[in-house]
């Protein structure tokens, strides 16, 4: 019911755009040629102007899927104007792949490329499975990604490596009608860390072992976070909320969700896993015009379908950080050079450019502890991490570069 109360919401959202827009493309293979009968399928959207109050996946034009022609071209016909979306592009024996961030109105969307995918000649190089619901229905387009596997060294030796590498064959796979998914490392494995995301319901993890048989992965709705942002009484509308979450000791994590707030401050984080501690945060980078922000919120979520209200999170005065990149062989400072700057309670970051004589600022940042970093071509930091402890306004940090990367 939920999940069908916020797609009829999207759908009220809809009837505010007069128009509606055509996205037209193509896939093609690695070398170029078009790639026929391939299924294109919108995956995601958000709002090109503020921050969305759906969660991605929950917009009435997600779904929305068409095959190529002989040309490899594809034509999706009545899309919201006012979004951009994520494509899914797949074909049986190719690996599947994403086009990000597509916006229909700027013409055709990038050719999306698929790789032919290897053959699989030992079981234990793939974990086989089903993804269904509650009731123990299948569900299709769900996709599943790779976030670590275990397998033995050549010295016998048990390791377990997380994220990806080059020695995966699929970076991600998609259900088929039947909710079935095989998705491969490249060479024999022990079991493997998936993320499975099925649309408008909650991520979850599995680990799973490899081998030919197929194992049943059981998805759910999720929780929902509820909460306002509120400053001096006041609610504070069209902000960005985050959440992440990590387990320290097997170093597994769900990917940062995000919302919108709306008119009157409040949000609702749909679809998130039950059974985590999670840190709700309001993204810097959309209070750094008011430079207001708070520390990261704790969170637990015990059970699926659990409604958890975080009530009002008072926004504070924030900090601002200014500071000066010098480099040590005195030379000019390269052009359209960035600092970054993280927060290290959330996922939460700032980017922002290096003007001529070095200079930088940092507006929005809540009191606590950041991690500074300077990228610049041909220049490395003498330091691993560069700590700033933010309680006043800094006017005066110095980074300094030294040339060369660094590495041995």
């Amino acid at each position: 019911m939920r999940i069908g109360l916020l797609f009829l919401f999207a759908a009220a959202f809809l009837t505010v755009a007069e128009e509606r827009v055509t996205m037209t493309g193509k896939v093609v293979d690695a070398s170029g040629k078009p790639v026929d009968d391939a299924t294109v399928m919108v995956y995601e959207a958000g709002v090109k102007k503020g921050y969305s109050v759906f969660c991605p996946t929950c917009w009435t034009d997600c779904g929305k899927h068409v095959i190529t022609d002989s040309e490899g071209t594809f034509t999706i016909p009545g899309l919201n104007p006012d979004l951009w979306f994520t494509l899914l592009a797949m074909r049986d024996g190719y690996a599947s792949t994403y086009v990000k961030k597509v916006d229909p109105a700027k013409g055709p969307a990038e050719n999306a490329v698929l790789k032919p995918r290897a053959p699989i000649p030992d079981p234990s190089q793939a974990v086989r499975g089903t993804i269904v619901d509650v009731h123990g229905m299948s569900v299709k387009d769900a996709v599943i990604e790779q976030q670590g596997v275990t397998f033995k060294g050549p010295d016998g030796r048990v390791g377990t490596r997380f994220g990806g590498s080059d020695d995966w064959i699929d970076a991600l796979a998609v259900s088929n009608e039947k909710g079935e998914f095989e998705l491969a490392f490249g060479k024999p494995a022990m079991q493997m860390i998936l993320q499975v995301t099925p649309r408008g319901m909650a991520p979850k993890l599995f680990t799973a072992a490899t081998g030919a048989d197929r194992k049943t992965m059981t998805v759910t709705d999720g929780a929902t976070i509820r909460g306002r942002l509120v400053y001096d009484g006041k609610p504070v509308a069209n902000a960005e909320v985050g959440i992440t979450t990590h387990t320290r000791l097997s170093g597994s994590t769900y990917n940062e969700m995000r919302i919108g707030t709306r008119e009157d401050g409040t949000f609702a984080i749909t679809g998130v896993p039950a059974g985590r501690i999670w840190m709700v945060y309001p993204k810097m980078e959309s209070l750094t015009a008011q430079n207001i922000g708070v520390n990261a919120v704790p969170v637990e979520t015990k059970d699926d379908g659990q409604e958890v209200s975080i009530g009002d999170i008072e926004l504070k005065p924030a900090y601002i950080l200014r500071g000066r990149v010098v480099l040590s062989d005195g030379k000019p400072m390269p052009p359209d050079m960035r600092v970054t700057i993280s927060a290290d309670q959330a996922w939460d970051s700032q980017v922002v450019t290096i003007d001529s004589e070095g200079k930088f600022e940092f507006r929005g940042l809540p009191a606590g502890v950041f991690s500074v970093d300077a990228g610049l071509r041909g220049y490395h930091s003498p330091y691993r991490v560069t700590e700033v402890l933010v309680n006043r306004d800094i006017d005066n940090l110095v980074l300094r570069m030294l040339p060369g990367t660094g590495r041995p």
